[in-house]
């Protein structure tokens, strides 16, 4: 960073500027198409207007648009991959043509005045801190380090009951920009091959701060510690992002995937809530409900958190479990007499060692040990009751005994007490070619030994043919796709791959969504709004490539047409409520 001696900022001290320092003499220009498309979504984000809003009632002048800040970080992200406030700086005031500048009123100076630049840069960034305080629930001064008790309480403010109604404001405006891209592409009906499965993850966003330590908070009061899978850790904030995707591998390059939402929080801090809120917007921004994966660290989550409040909105969850919910010995219990485990009911005479074959898959060291043993879980799929009937207004669902799929004398005895059903008889040549004759015939079936009970002692699975399940009932890990089935595998593997390959691109060198010293300014305000621009602009990226790939301008493309309908950003309070499941996809 260029630090010269005559600069009015300079700290002979400590020998650094105090704020990023404007320092190309020859900054790149960026095409003014690509501005003008940046500033078009923009407007159609909302979230211009909504800041303007607040600046409207200050007193005094009127100072640097703060609609031209927006612009000038978005340029820099999309030309330089860099949100600091040096570099947006220099694309917006010297890398724009004069007609544009022109155009769109931008404030400009002579680049080999200093002084005029100086001065500028700091109307600048005025405006850029004015609209951070107006945003912050927990307003301090973050040039030096806070005692540690007071940066708990800055905290606090951000993650308490007191800092609400700020946390939700800095959400929507960050996810306004984020699904800004995402609605343009609905409206141009790039999105209609998407089937409107999801996959949701947590990243880790490192913040220009050090650590807190037992005396002094960090700059970043409401940082934290974000631990990775592998045990490594990053001192920031984590990013919650979900991901256009799909379960069907077939289905791959028929739609851009973009980042549906994101909302940047403090490490490990409601999880469940974040995921809910980005699905409650997408809920109100299409009709289409898919699958939607998530790692292991949601599947732990209580279940009011996270599993009952996807469902409700319509979503599917496709989850993995954690060792404890397989092999515990609470991992497995009875219900109205059927064997609960890994989300399943099955037969009370169900073979051990068919059971036992989760513990191994679960202890499986990679894929190659539990392909074979997926081979043999698929002899388990007989003793499965089947599901009759879909949740009703109680939340409740019906399953049936699994006697069509067994030779079982206690179900051959509970149907003969009733209507004899007319049947004929059992076939001794048998069509090997045609599966429905084979699945039929009694031989293809397995026949269990029941003990001699009297039928009041036997259990109310197998007293009647079938039982009524409650909503509280495996409530973490029901799911519409069996565990370790073959169609679970495929989905899981392949949604979970997609949105680690989002996480990737959006930590490659073209959005640096990872480069602390790329995204400097200080303040969860801050930091959440140009994460947010990262996204967005990486949506932007995508949707110029997927058109690029299917042969259309990058430019003319994204261009709303006067026939094409933008879907309208949820209010706040539509998204905070469970949309009734009105079109969904079936398993």
């Amino acid at each position: 960073m260029r630090t010269p001696a005559d600069d009015p900022r300079y700290q002979p001290g400590n020998g650094r500027p105090r704020r990023p320092y404007p320092r190309s003499h020859e900054p790149s220009a960026l095409p003014d198409s690509k501005i003008l498309k940046l500033r078009r979504i923009l407007q159609h984000s909302g979230v211009v207007d909504m800041v303007e809003a607040e600046f409207a009632g200050l007193p005094g002048p009127a100072g640097y648009p703060i609609r031209l800040v927006l612009l000038a970080l978005a340029c820099a992200s999309y030309e330089r991959s860099s949100n600091n406030l040096d570099d947006a700086f220099e694309v917006i005031t010297f890398g724009s043509s004069e007609r544009l500048r022109a155009e769109l009123s931008i404030p400009t100076c002579d680049i080999e005045d200093q002084n005029a630049v100086n001065a500028l840069y700091n109307r600048f960034h005025r405006a850029w801190t004015r609209m951070n305080r107006l945003l912050d629930a927990a307003p301090h001064q973050r040039r030096s380090r806070l005692p540690r008790a007071a940066g708990l309480k800055v905290a606090a403010q951000w993650n308490g009951e007191r800092g609400q109604s700020a946390l939700r404001r800095v959400e929507e405006l960050a996810n306004r920009l984020v699904t800004a891209p995402v609605r343009t592409a609905f409206a141009k009906g790039l999105m209609r091959h998407w089937r409107g499965d999801t996959a949701i993850d947590t990243t880790c966003v490192p913040t220009w701060a050090r650590p807190h330590t037992r005396k002094r908070s960090a700059l970043e009061a409401s940082a934290n510690w974000h631990y990775k899978g592998g045990g490594d850790r990053e001192f920031g904030y984590s990013a919650t992002l979900a991901i256009a995707a799909h379960a069907d591998p077939d289905r791959a390059g028929r739609y851009p995937q973009l980042i549906l939402g994101m909302v940047l929080h403090t490490p490990e801090k409601d999880m469940g809530r974040h995921a809910h809120y980005i699905s409650a917007v997408l809920a109100q921004l299409t009709e289409l409900r898919g699958f939607t994966a998530a790692d292991r660290a949601y599947t732990k989550l209580l279940p009011d958190n996270f599993h009952r409040p996807m469902r409700a909105l319509g979503y599917m969850p496709v989850l993995d479990f954690t060792e404890p919910q397989v092999t515990a010995a609470t991992a497995e219990g009875h219900h109205q007499g059927a064997i609960t485990k890994v989300g399943r009911l099955f037969c009370p005479l169900t073979p051990r060692p068919l059971l036992d074959l989760y513990q191994q898959i679960r202890s499986a060291k990679n894929e190659r040990e539990r392909i074979p043993l997926r081979e043999q879980l698929e002899e388990i799929e007989a003793y499965a009751l089947t599901r009759k009937d879909t949740l009703d207004h109680r939340g409740t669902e019906r399953y049936a005994c699994p006697s069509t799929k067994l030779n079982c004398p206690w179900a051959q005895e509970r149907e003969g007490g009733g209507t004899p059903k007319k049947k004929g008889p059992v076939p001794v040549v048998i069509d090997l070619d045609a599966h429905r004759a084979r699945a039929a015939h009694p031989a293809a079936r397995p026949t269990v030994e029941p003990p001699d009970l009297h039928r009041d002692k036997r259990p109310k699975c197998c007293r009647q043919s079938s039982v009524t399940v409650q909503a509280h009932v495996m409530p973490r890990t029901r799911q519409e796709l069996p565990w370790q089935t073959p169609s679970w595998a495929l989905a899981y593997q392949t949604l979970r791959a997609h949105i680690e390959g989002g996480n990737g691109r959006l930590k490659s060198v073209d959005s640096a969504l990872h480069s602390r010293e790329r995204r400097q300014p200080r303040g969860r305000v801050a930091q959440t709004l140009l994460s947010a621009i990262t996204v967005m602009i990486h949506n932007v990226m995508e949707l110029e490539q997927y058109l690029a790939a299917s042969k259309k301008s990058p430019i003319t493309g994204l261009v709303p047409q006067p026939g094409d309908v933008l879907p309208p950003y949820p209010a706040a309070e539509e998204t905070a409520l469970p949309r009734p499941r009105s079109l969904s996809r079936s398993p």
